[in-house]
């Protein structure tokens, strides 16, 4: 009888060509991995942008839509760092004032009646912009607001520009 002698395992040129294939399919998926982490990430600066707008502008809106007038002389129109004092009524019909203003911390913050509520937005997320305009007509008042958030966690920061405009239900003749 014969014996055959049949060799078993891997030569080194095609170990090295297996390592090389591992190698190039691991780069990818790591590469996947970060992309992915990059912009999910990303979506969750904007994500928290976007709800910090959403926040602020509904609370912004159902203030003003409940006003009667505008305190025009503790109020700042057209500037970066606006400020606006709305005169309305408190639950039991009372006047009172409630205010909306940036902080030293570039924060959007809300007084009602004198007291501090504290900030509007998410501690991330900061205000880089906030102008009120008054728009008046003969038969009503309305504030425009242009705001810009950022947020706050990284140097380049997610930004977005809000626009609204809002009527003071009171102020309709």
């Amino acid at each position: 009888m014969k014996r055959n002698n049949i060799k078993r395992g891997f030569t080194l040129v095609e170990m090295i060509i297996y390592i090389g294939f591992f190698a190039m399919l691991s780069i990818i998926a790591v590469n996947g991995t970060i992309v992915a982490m990059k912009s999910f990430y990303a979506l969750r600066l904007t994500q928290s942008v976007n709800e910090s707008a959403t926040v602020a502008l509904e609370r912004m809106s159902r203030e003003i839509r409940n006003a009667y007038d505008i305190d025009t002389t503790n109020s700042t129109f057209s500037t970066s760092t606006g400020r606006l004092t709305l005169k309305t009524k408190d639950d039991l019909g009372a006047n009172t004032t409630v205010e909306f203003y940036v902080d030293g911390a570039n924060q959007l913050n809300m007084k009602v009646g004198g007291v501090d509520n504290g900030p509007i937005v998410t501690k991330t997320v900061t205000l880089t912009n906030l102008i009120f305009r008054s728009i008046s007509t003969t038969n009503s008042k309305a504030i425009k607001v242009d705001m810009t958030l950022k947020d706050s966690r990284t140097t380049s920061g997610q930004t977005s520009k809000f626009y609204d405009t809002i009527i003071l239900r009171g102020s309709v003749h």
